[in-house]
């Protein structure tokens, strides 16, 4: 398939990604059994995946399959979208190059390239659209669905959703082309119905049935207080509430928190806009795994080269159009396809921007600035080279030829250069140390005595690497320990046959004071468990005792 191409230049420098993405990953793993997450979980990227599992089962295959798939998606998206907005076929490629070379199609988690892909195809869609009732309903039931799975951009629907009534009521007080107001209301009523059916069968994603959006503030203000002072002793985002209490008291919601403590809430939020510009940049400016644009002390390569020019060609070009035509911008407020465009905008850009600010500009909530920067910079450019943008933008009576044949142009060239994303930086591949685990635990399986249709649960302290290692394993996570329940009753309730040993599970808050999890590190044989070592790295399990054939061996008293 197309994306396999592209998923085997991923696999080539990606290793596994853990904690939120291995979530993901494992809630659609379990979709048949719990049924889809919680509407503020993001379940629309879970059932993305289980979609994507029928191709890929594996679930390593099925993880690089898909961070191949929405590179592809997202790139072919951004240069369909430009050529909707008037850009010219080679500036739309080269548009679309930035967002590809850049660092954000390779964002973890990846919630928010599937939000991407689905709202820039709403865009697309939009620029087509008879009216501007349909172009509001369209870009409204992409911010709709987008919100599934990440559910910020719900705000946005609600936005467009008020802008979209204001279509109508001056539609209705203007009184003018009564022969296409049965059409505007009938568009409204699809949206609406539409509208229903999605919150019926999935859910509100504003619902915050578990208070997820204070607990996202909780982990993200216990990260900057703890890089801000240094005087955080325990992991910030697995015990975020221990560096929270002692500044908010028992605060609850942002509102409490602001008025438990505005002097700290407000360092908080100066702290994160300081560090926006930054961070955007840097999101621009930076390649696969953060190789950088500019070589520092390092040779000038190809790589930095291309990469620069690509970034001044998609800013500079629009940037000198304005400029050259400077005496016409006093004209783009009066130019309806403008304000249009910065409306749609500044409605979809309101989620990330506000989550930069609120929690942290972490480079997920920055991508989409890029991809909607050159776009109103190139929605403003056509705007002042001829009478009007709406006669400077594609023709709808094009039908969807014009884009397919678009669409079809950037995909061969983004799949004839796979590679090209990922041979920025280093010349020695990377280790994938994520992987390398992996597939040693899946070798150490095949030789193992296993009973057909046995499971074999593995403790999760490890971020939710568990979940790639797919049958017969199956993931544990730490928080189904109950309260008072000892170690050695946890292991033999869960049936949890193989743990990692190392310091992660010692520093477990669920497992802290309990004696049991210090002697199962130094003799694991005293539960029924032997030790294995991973081959070329210091990683050690325990294991069965009946695998001892395979290599692992019990541990001798004393031995670490």
């Amino acid at each position: 398939m197309a994306c396999l191409k592209l998923g085997q230049g991923v696999e080539a420098v990606l290793d596994l990604a853990l904690w939120d993405e291995a979530d993901y990953l494992h809630r659609a793993v379990m979709l048949p059994v719990n049924g889809p997450p919680d509407p503020e979980w993001g379940p629309l990227y879970s059932l993305w995946y289980f979609a994507l599992s029928f191709l890929w089962p594996e679930p390593v295959a099925l993880y690089y399959a898909n961070g191949g798939l929405l590179l592809l998606l997202t790139s072919v998206a951004g240069y369909v979208l430009l050529r909707q907005l008037g850009a010219r076929p080679g500036f739309a490629l080269v548009g679309a190059a930035v967002h590809l070379l850049s660092m954000a199609p390779h964002v973890q988690p990846r919630p928010t390239l599937f939000a991407l892909f689905v709202i820039l195809v709403a865009l697309c869609i939009a620029c087509r659209a008879r009216s501007r009732e349909g172009a509001g309903a369209c870009v409204g039931m992409g911010l709709l669905i987008a919100s599934f799975a990440r559910p910020e951009f719900f705000l946005s629907f609600l936005l467009m959703s008020g802008v979209l009534g204001v279509l109508l009521v001056l539609r209705a007080r203007k009184g003018r082309e009564h022969a296409r107001e049965p059409r505007a209301w009938g568009t409204v009523g699809v949206y609406a119905g539409g509208v229903l059916v999605l919150v019926a069968l999935l859910g509100n994603p504003f619902g915050n049935t578990s208070n997820r959006r204070f607990y996202a503030f909780c982990q993200h203000f216990a990260d900057g207080h703890s890089k801000r002072t240094g005087t955080v002793k325990v992991d910030p985002w697995d015990q975020c509430k221990q560096v929270l209490q002692p500044v908010f008291g028992d605060a609850d919601t942002l509102g409490a928190a602001l008025r438990a403590n505005p002097q700290a809430f407000l360092a908080h939020l100066r702290w994160n806009v300081e560090r926006h510009p930054r961070e955007s940049l840097r999101v621009l400016t930076s390649g696969y795994g953060g190789w950088p644009l500019l070589p520092g002390n390092g040779p000038w390569t190809r790589e930095h080269a291309g990469h620069l020019l690509l970034v001044l060609v998609a800013l500079g070009l629009p940037l000198a159009a304005l400029l050259l035509r400077w005496r016409r911008l006093a004209t783009l407020p009066r130019q309806p396809r403008v304000v249009e465009t910065l409306v749609v905008v500044g409605v979809v850009l309101l989620p990330p921007l506000l989550s930069s600010v609120l929690l942290q500009p972490r480079h997920h909530y920055l991508v989409f600035q890029g991809v909607m920067g050159v776009a109103v910079l190139t929605a403003l450019a056509r705007a002042v080279e001829g009478p009007g943008f709406r006669d400077a933008a594609p023709s709808r009576r094009t039908g969807l030829l014009e884009p397919l044949l678009s669409a079809l142009l950037a995909t061969a060239v983004v799949l004839a250069v796979p590679d090209l994303v990922h041979r920025q930086g280093p010349a020695s591949p990377p280790k994938r140390e994520q992987l390398q685990r992996v597939r040693a635990l899946q070798a150490l399986a095949r030789q193992a005595p296993i009973i057909p249709g046995e499971v074999l649960g593995v403790l999760d302290t490890q971020g939710g690497l568990p979940v790639y290692l797919g049958a017969p394993f199956q993931r544990v996570p730490v928080w189904t320990k109950r309260a008072g329940e000892s170690f050695a009753e946890y292991l033999r309730r869960e049936r949890i046959q193989v743990v990692f040993l190392d310091d992660r599970l010692r520093q477990e808050p669920r497992f802290a004071n309990d004696p049991a999890v210090e002697t199962f590190l130094a003799r694991p044989d005293a539960f029924g468990h032997a030790t294995w070592h991973l081959p070329g790295t210091d990683t050690r399990l325990a294991v069965p005792a009946s695998w001892a054939g395979t290599g692992a061996r019990a541990t001798s008293p004393g031995a670490r």
